[in-house]
């Protein structure tokens, strides 16, 4: 471990101590992004006194945020922009815990090896209460997800197998962890709209007439302005209500969009639907075999969706 060089920052030894003695952790960085000085409150929390390599904080960040944290740090030292960057940190007794990270460039007279200042503030108290309310609207979807999947007939887990097919179709197109939370809520929430459907319409064996159809073909509208109303779910979670029954074609509904004018997520979301609906019971059909599925989403594969959804859909269905 390398031990950084005081902060020669203004020649006053009380600014330097009341500096160390700060109860949030304070650095200083030079032009190239190398640390030049840490104060007490980040030895006394991470054990460390610095680190050879440029950046300095790699050995006490957590696994998942260093590719990240990096990426925002280099891009500022070329464009000379503050930043600011949450991340978890290990302490000494290797528990991680939220920070936010401030940093900002500055010109320190009589101090040649400073070109950044930054500060390390303890955010984890926030963070949690972030995390427990995004669970708790996580609850309160999923169940009300459930409750629509028993009003529609349907108590066979559709919900959650739609849900968990989606997430991992979504990851293995790369989606980051925004798109794929909203994924999750949009899929959970997807016929939220049916609620104003009668019961005679929803379950009916038979063919449906044309005012029937019109009934089934207002849910999506009608669910995206109802989970709206909810203000629980981002934009990108009503899309996949609103359009997951748009066709790559241009002839779904409720807004006959087509190619890449579908938002990808209802794309994605479109093809683990009308799967599970495949080979699922439903009161007006018997359920396919998974082949038959596979075999019908290849055919409907740029006509009803996304090629690309489908090729990848089908990789890892049959894989």
């Amino acid at each position: 471990m390398t031990h950084l060089s005081p902060m020669t920052l203004g020649p006053a030894p009380e600014y330097r101590r009341l500096v160390e003695e700060m109860p949030i952790m304070l650095w200083t960085a030079d032009a190239a992004g190398r640390w030049t000085h840490v104060n007490g409150r980040w030895t006394e929390y991470t054990g460390l006194i610095g680190e050879a390599q440029g950046f300095g904080f790699e050995a006490a960040l957590h696994p998942d945020d260093v590719a990240p944290t990096l990426e925002v740090w280099t891009a500022a030292i070329h464009s000379g922009q503050p930043y600011d960057i949450e991340y978890r940190l290990r302490d000494t007794h290797g528990q991680h815990r939220w920070f936010v990270v401030r940093g900002r460039k500055v010109s320190a007279p009589g101090a040649d090896d400073v070109t950044w200042v930054g500060s390390c503030t303890d955010i984890d108290a926030q963070k949690q209460a972030e995390v427990a309310a995004l669970n708790a609207q996580r609850a309160a979807v999923r169940a009300l997800g459930l409750a629509l999947e028993v009003r529609d007939g349907d108590t066979g887990g559709h919900t959650d197998r739609v849900v968990g097919q989606a997430l991992a179709l979504g990851r293995a197109l790369g989606l980051g962890a925004a798109d794929l939370e909203a994924l999750e809520l949009g899929a959970t929430l997807h016929d939220v709209g049916k609620i104003g459907i009668p019961d005679q319409v929803l379950r009916k064996p038979a063919a449906l007439d044309l005012d029937e159809r019109m009934l089934i073909q207002a849910h999506p509208a009608q669910g995206a302005r109802f989970a709206a109303a909810l203000g629980l779910l981002p934009p990108a979670a009503l899309g996949v209500i609103r359009h997951h029954h748009e066709r790559w074609d241009g002839q779904g509904y409720p807004d006959e969009l087509a190619w890449d004018q579908i938002p990808l997520l209802a794309r994605i979301f479109a093809v683990v639907d009308v799967y599970d609906a495949l080979v699922s019971v439903r009161p007006y059909k018997a359920a396919w075999t998974p082949e038959q599925a596979q075999a019908e989403i290849e055919r409907q594969a740029g006509t009803q969706f996304d090629p690309q959804v489908v090729r990848v859909f089908l990789a890892l269905t049959s894989g």
